[in-house]
C-alpha cells in the first residue's frame, strides 16, 4: 500500500512539473515569432529600387543614359530603329535631374547610337561601327574612329588617359588613347558592359561580371551570376549595379547579386546610367521609348 501511494505522489508531482500542451504551443509560437521577425530584419536591410520619375514616350529606342556631373544634366542616345541600320536617325537627347526633355535632337546625324562617355570636352559614342567624338558645346561632330574590325560596337567608359570601348560582337575591347585607336583585348565573348575602375577595365560578358588587369592583359572572375549583361556601373568601392537587357536590374557586392528589378519581359533595361552622390539610377528601356529614374535604397 505504501508502495502505491509512493508512485501515485511521483506521478502526481511529474504532471506538475511538466510543462503542458499549451505551454509547448506557445513556445513553438515564440520561436516561429522571433524567427519570423529576424527574417524580416533581413528582410529589410536588401537593397531595393523606387520610382522618382519617368520621361514621355519621346526617346525613341533609347538605348543609354550617362549622368554628367559637370553639366548635372543626363545624355540619352537613342537609335530609333534598329541596332544595327545605319539609317541616319539616330540622335542624343539631354535631360534635366529631373527628367524633362530639354534638347530633345541635340546631336543628330548618328545612326544607331548606343554607349557613351564624357572626355576632353567630348561626348564619345559608339555608332554600330565606328566611334565619333561629339563637341559638348556645340552638339557637332568633331571626330570619328573605325576600328578595323567592327560589327556592334556597344559601351563606352572613360579613364584619366582613355576611352574604352566594346564590340559585343567580336568580343573585342579597343582603346582610344592620345587621339589613337588600338585594341587592348580579344575573344571576351559577349562583352558589353565596361567600367575603368583603376588599373582594371571590369567588363560585363558572357562570364559575368570580370576585371580586366591592363597591365597584364589577364581577366579576374569577380561574379558569375550577372552573365551576358549590358550596364554596368559602380554606386562605390564594393558595390555594382548592372543591368541585363532583358529587364534585369542587379546590386552586385563581391560574390553575390541581389536581384533589384524584373520587368519579366514587359521592358528592357539597356545601358544604365548612375549618379552616385544622390544614389539615383536611370534606366534606358529601349522599345518602351522612355527613361526611368529610381532611387536605390540601401
Amino acid at each position: 500500500m505504501k508502495n502505491l501511494l509512493f508512485v501515485l505522489s511521483f506521478m502526481i508531482l511529474v504532471a506538475a512539473c511538466s510543462p503542458s500542451k499549451k505551454e509547448n504551443q506557445d513556445d513553438q509560437n515564440m520561436k516561429e515569432d522571433t524567427t519570423a521577425t529576424m527574417e524580416t530584419k533581413e528582410a529589410s536591410v536588401d537593397p531595393k529600387l523606387v520610382k522618382v520619375w519617368e520621361t514621355d514616350t519621346v526617346l525613341t529606342t533609347n538605348e543609354s543614359v550617362l549622368y554628367d556631373a559637370d553639366g548635372q544634366k543626363l545624355y540619352v542616345s537613342n537609335i530609333d530603329g534598329k541596332p544595327l541600320d545605319k539609317d541616319g536617325k539616330g540622335f542624343i537627347s539631354i535631360l534635366s535631374l529631373d527628367g524633362k526633355v530639354e534638347n530633345l535632337k541635340w546631336a543628330t546625324g548618328l545612326n544607331a547610337p548606343k554607349g557613351m562617355g564624357i572626355f576632353d570636352g567630348h561626348l564619345y559614342v559608339t555608332d554600330i561601327d565606328r566611334i565619333v567624338a561629339i563637341d559638348l558645346k556645340t552638339g557637332k561632330m568633331t571626330k570619328e574612329w573605325k576600328p578595323e574590325k567592327a560589327d556592334f560596337l556597344n559601351d563606352i567608359t572613360v579613364s584619366d588617359n582613355a576611352v574604352y570601348a566594346s564590340d559585343m560582337a567580336l568580343g573585342m575591347i579597343h582603346k582610344i588613347e592620345n587621339g589613337e585607336l588600338s585594341t587592348v583585348a580579344e575573344g571576351v565573348e559577349s562583352v558589353n558592359g565596361l567600367l575603368a575602375k583603376g588599373d582594371y577595365l571590369m567588363t560585363l560578358d558572357k562570364n559575368g561580371l570580370r576585371g580586366l588587369d591592363l597591365s597584364t592583359g589577364e581577366f579576374m572572375m569577380v561574379n558569375d551570376s550577372v552573365t551576358g549583361g549590358d550596364g554596368l556601373t559602380m554606386l562605390n568601392d564594393d558595390v555594382y549595379i548592372a543591368s541585363r537587357w532583358k529587364g534585369e536590374i542587379y546590386y552586385v557586392m563581391g560574390n553575390k547579386a541581389h536581384l533589384l528589378m524584373s520587368t519579366d519581359g514587359q521592358s528592357q533595361t539597356a545601358d544604365i546610367g548612375l549618379n552616385t552622390s544622390d544614389k539615383m539610377l536611370y534606366v534606358p528601356t529601349f522599345f518602351s521609348n522612355k527613361v526611368v529614374a529610381y532611387r536605390i535604397e540601401d
